[in-house]
């Protein structure tokens, strides 16, 4: 009976150390987990917006359509502008803009190019020069990422199949301007929902707690206020 009751006790101090460790240990797992996803689910959301300022940029307007939105980033081009070559002091003081000397210069007159002082002798050419390159869009804006699959850019990381949330909208500001502004989020239940429950229902009231409007997920750009398409991490 002792040897039973002593193996007993044995288990039962075994089963509170781990109680104990998990309780210390679980949290920490937690936090962790969390840190990982929220850093993919960032990078996703800074690459949708880096999507949406260059689409508003050459056509003048967001979208609400991740179709759109991905069929710009693999088919689009982007102008680069190549610039080589300054007007030299003497020529601004007498007057020349540049926009002066490209305009003459894009005349193609080589004659005329000569007489307005705009020809550079040591490379037999116009002393300006720029030109305007167009590259594919996913190059200009995603360079250095070979990985980097424009489909991608729907999907929440870790969440399984879920898309993010988009819309586009116009707002007019204290100024009376109106501004088209986009939002794009998540919530943290789209990729945490696997983890500890408890845990997750903490970090979603902690936000919920804080003064303010706030959204418990993660979030760009704003569709009630012009925030110049801030992360609401940042």
């Amino acid at each position: 009976m002792k040897v039973v009751m002593r193996v007993l006790l044995a288990v039962a101090i075994i089963l509170l150390a781990y109680i104990c460790w998990r309780s210390i240990q679980g949290p920490i797992d937690f936090n962790a987990e969390v840190a990982k996803r929220d850093k993919a689910v960032i990078q996703r959301l800074v690459d949708i917006r880096t999507a949406q300022a260059a689409l508003r940029a050459q056509g003048g307007s967001y979208t609400a359509s991740f179709d759109t939105l991905i069929h710009f980033v693999k088919d689009g081009r982007i102008a680069t502008v190549v610039k080589a070559g300054d007007l030299t002091e003497a020529q601004l003081e007498a007057g020349m803009t540049e926009a002066k000397a490209m305009q003459i210069i894009r005349s193609g007159n080589e004659k005329a190019i000569k007489d307005a002082g705009l020809w550079d002798e040591t490379k037999n050419g116009p002393q300006l020069v720029r030109d305007s390159i167009y590259s594919p869009a996913v190059e200009v804006l995603y360079p250095n990422r070979r990985n980097f699959s424009p489909d991608s850019l729907a999907f929440v990381p870790y969440g399984n199949g879920v898309k993010f949330e988009m819309g586009v909208d116009s707002l007019i500001t204290a100024s009376g301007y109106p501004v088209q502004v986009f939002e794009a989020k998540t919530p943290f239940t789209s990729y945490l929902s696997d983890l500890n429950d408890k845990l997750l229902d903490q970090k979603i009231q902690e936000v919920l707690d804080r003064p303010g409007k706030r959204y418990p997920g993660m979030q760009v750009g704003s569709l009630e206020v012009a925030n110049n398409n801030a992360g609401n991490w940042e």
